[in-house]
């Protein structure tokens, strides 16, 4: 039950994290045109092409920033580093189904599955798994 609750609770932590900083960083450095259709994706296409460098890189911050700190929470509940790897992974995933779809360069494609990880293996060295115990010696 821990194991599934710690990989909740980093995947709603490492979400909440990537939108937040993704809100912040992206409204704080663009602005959507005027005249945009919010449901034409060959306008949001161009609009992704066209975005400056500086959104972008608060993306990717916005990534490597959840991946990070969903893999450190679930590895903090559950005190083993596959939770951690779990939850870097599912975010990677979730990402590369979400912006492999894209015609973007591959460069555009390749750091928003691996902002995550590198993230989630920071987290993962960042928290102390379970220590480990020498058993016990039986004195004859």
């Amino acid at each position: 039950m821990r194991a599934v609750l710690g990989i909740v609770a980093g995947l709603l932590a490492g979400f909440v994290i990537i939108i937040a900083i993704g809100i912040i960083g992206v409204g704080a450095t663009f602005s959507v045109p005027r005249g945009i259709d919010p449901y034409s994706s060959r306008q949001i296409l161009d609009l992704l092409a066209a975005m400056p460098a500086a959104p972008k890189i608060a993306l990717l911050a916005a990534l490597f920033a959840g991946g990070l700190l969903g893999a450190a929470l679930a590895k903090r509940i559950v005190r083993r580093s596959w939770a951690a790897w779990t939850v870097a992974a599912l975010i990677a995933v979730y990402f590369l189904l979400s912006v492999g779809a894209l015609p973007l360069p591959v460069w555009m494609q390749a750091l928003p599955i691996l902002a995550p990880l590198i993230g989630g293996l920071i987290g993962d060295r960042l928290v102390r798994g379970i220590p480990v115990v020498a058993e016990p010696v039986e004195e004859i």
